[in-house]
């Protein structure tokens, strides 16, 4: 099996230490609309989308949609090969 992991040196390089720090940020955020979907999963039943609406201040009527748009994002996230294997082997230099 090859290895993939591909070192970034933040230490020394500035455009390294940018890049981890966006690739990072990437991670933590796909990680909190993966919890934001899991709360909204908590508060519909697939039909009634207005807890949705006022617990997340969206307009009335757009409760399916937003989350329908969430959902499909983040069933995305892993089946887009680039951005999974760029979560995945980029790290840092030791």
């Amino acid at each position: 099996m090859a290895i993939n992991y591909i070192t970034v040196d933040r230490a020394t390089k500035s455009l390294g230490a940018d890049f981890y720090a966006l690739v990072d940020a990437m991670r933590i955020q796909a990680d909190k609309l993966r919890q934001v979907k899991e709360i909204m999963d908590n508060m519909t039943d697939g039909a009634t989308y207005a807890n949705i609406e006022t617990q997340f201040g969206i307009p009335t009527g757009k409760g399916q949609t937003t989350y329908n748009l969430v959902a499909g994002a983040v069933a995305e996230i892993p089946a887009d090969t680039n951005l999974s294997q760029l979560f995945d082997w980029i790290v840092p230099a030791s």
